[in-house]
């Protein structure tokens, strides 16, 4: 893969090049704690696999037959990486970014449905992937843009501040958390949000206490709207909204 792409080498901030060298001399010798720490990915990305693999057994009991199996499981999936992403971010001491492809070349199936974690390596000065990329199960997307029937829902109408936060994949984020992650021959038009070594999340032009996903049943057009494969009267039958405190990193789900 090549990193060519001169926004991929920008450090991100409070990464200054006298900091990246002592990170680099320190980490010529592996340390137990490095060790550890990629150790517990390992792990980690097991329990997220366990998990993922529980809810969709689970889930029908619960959901009935109208798609709310794969659905669960798909926002149990990115609920997961997210947390995993929070954790390698502390436990590495470096900024892990989460980042979901808008339109990856050649490759419409991949469109806001494949996502992954980026983490800033001081010694190579750029990000590197942490995990491979991950697809949503076919007929499950991401919804380009803040959709009006989640502003409608029960759980808007009795909580405001629940649909209150900044949803990265709109247009408005297009320079702003913009990433690409591919190469020169497949550019991807990406976007991300990033977790630092505190704990806290940073959503780029950001300024809401909460970043916004929103996971459906349907497809991705050649357009960059959606198709949705179950309807109700304003949109989707159903639907998953992860909402990810800025202050805590925690993610919190809500479904109609």
């Amino acid at each position: 893969m090549s990193f060519s792409n001169p926004k991929f080498r920008r450090s991100p901030q409070g990464h200054s090049r006298n900091h990246n060298a002592g990170v680099a001399r320190q980490r010529t010798k592996p340390s137990l704690s490095a060790v550890r720490s990629a150790f517990s990915l390992i792990e980690m990305l097991a329990v997220l696999a366990v998990v993922t693999v529980i809810t969709g057994l689970s889930v029908p009991a619960l959901n009935g037959i109208n798609g709310g199996n794969t659905l669960n499981t798909s926002a149990a999936k990115l609920a997961g990486l997210l947390s995993v992403a929070r954790s390698e971010a502390i436990s590495r001491h470096t900024m892990v970014r989460f980042v979901v492809a808008r339109e990856w070349t050649n490759k419409q199936s991949a469109n806001l449905r494949r996502v992954s974690l980026w983490a800033w390596e001081p010694e190579i000065e750029q990000y590197a992937p942490l995990t491979p990329w991950e697809d949503l199960p076919e007929g499950i997307v991401l919804e380009p843009m803040m959709p009006d029937y989640v502003k409608g829902s029960r759980y808007a109408t009795d909580d405001r501040a629940s649909v209150h936060g900044d949803y990265v994949l709109e247009p408005r984020f297009d320079e702003l958390a913009e990433f690409n992650p591919g190469t020169d021959d497949e550019p991807v038009d990406a976007r991300y949000i990033e977790f630092t070594p505190s704990g806290n999340l940073r959503v780029p032009g950001g300024n809401a206490r909460n970043a916004i996903f929103v996971v459906t049943n349907g497809f991705a057009t050649e357009e960059g709207t959606l198709r949705y494969s179950k309807r109700a009267d304003n949109g989707p039958a159903n639907w998953a909204q992860l909402n990810v405190d800025n202050l805590t990193g925690r993610v919190r789900v809500y479904q109609p």
